[in-house]
């Protein structure tokens, strides 16, 4: 099977791409989330896509940026005034997101016959914690970490397929932390691992139910670092392909940018593309 990984968009998303993704062989397309930002392209238009594909929201999609402001200062105020209005704005982006699927805590069966399926994770994650707490609660009854990786377990172990990938927005914890780690916080002097805990107990207990994780694709931390540094964005670890799509912009230079996941039944296969 060959799947698409389209990282963060932020706003970098046209005709093309639907042309360029209507016409390949892929069986299936996974979107990170983060749809608006660039003051170019304005809102994504995904209308005319014919591929199967999946969204988790990112911390910008059906949000608010008092919300958003709020998270990152951690002021309880500001999150909870944000969380005001958020059913109409994700009322607005399931409008905005056809025909995508848009999924979160959730599991989709993608091959029988290689006993495949997907777990969407939690949306909205920004790292750091549980974030956009009001909006969990009132739609999926999550207050904690706990919670979510209760969640994450009941996902698991009602889907009967052996074989996961894991669809998120940002990445699980563990896997480094240092600046340019695949989920390291450039953005403090000292580093520090910036993924989920939730997501990370996820994936082991799977594993430890005797499930198998091919890949693991998320985005969220952007690939580049500064003007000249850009972070891990492949990581290999214990029988797992952890990918971060997040190339930002992912159109430059007249290329779109893209990673191309391959899966037989066996090992993955990861490659970036730019096209």
């Amino acid at each position: 099977m060959k799947f698409a990984l389209i990282g963060d968009i932020h706003g970098y998303w046209n005709e093309r791409d639907v042309e360029y993704f209507n016409s390949t062989d892929y069986d299936f397309l996974f979107f990170t989330g983060d749809l608006l930002g660039s003051p170019f392209f304005g809102r994504p238009n995904f209308l005319n896509l014919k591929k199967r594909a999946y969204l988790i929201p990112g911390n910008w999609d059906g949000t608010s940026i008092t919300g958003i402001i709020g998270e990152v200062l951690q002021s309880q105020t500001l999150i909870r005034m944000g969380s005001f209005g958020q059913s109409k704005r994700e009322e607005r982006l399931l409008k905005h997101t056809k025909p995508l699927t848009l999924l979160a805590y959730s599991s989709v069966i993608l091959s029988k016959e290689l006993d495949l399926s997907l777990i969407v994770g939690r949306p909205h994650a920004m790292g750091g914690g549980i974030s956009f707490l009001p909006s969990l609660r009132k739609t999926f009854s999550i207050s904690s970490v706990d919670d979510s990786i209760n969640k994450y377990k009941a996902l698991i172990q009602n889907t009967k397929e052996r074989n996961l990938f894991f669809l998120s927005h940002n990445g699980p914890l563990g896997l480094g932390k240092e600046r340019n780690s695949m989920y390291g916080a450039d953005f403090k002097k000292m580093g520090g691992d910036f993924g989920d805990e939730d997501l990370k107990v996820a994936i082991d207990y799977a594993k430890s139910i005797g499930k198998k994780v091919p890949a693991v694709l998320s985005g969220h931390m952007h690939h580049k670092i500064g003007k000249n540094k850009e972070r891990e964005t492949l990581h290999y670890k214990g029988g797992t392909f952890y990918v971060n799509g997040a190339k930002v912009p992912r159109i430059q230079e007249g290329k779109h940018f893209h990673t191309k996941i391959e899966w037989d039944g066996g090992g993955a296969t990861v490659i970036p593309i730019w096209v």
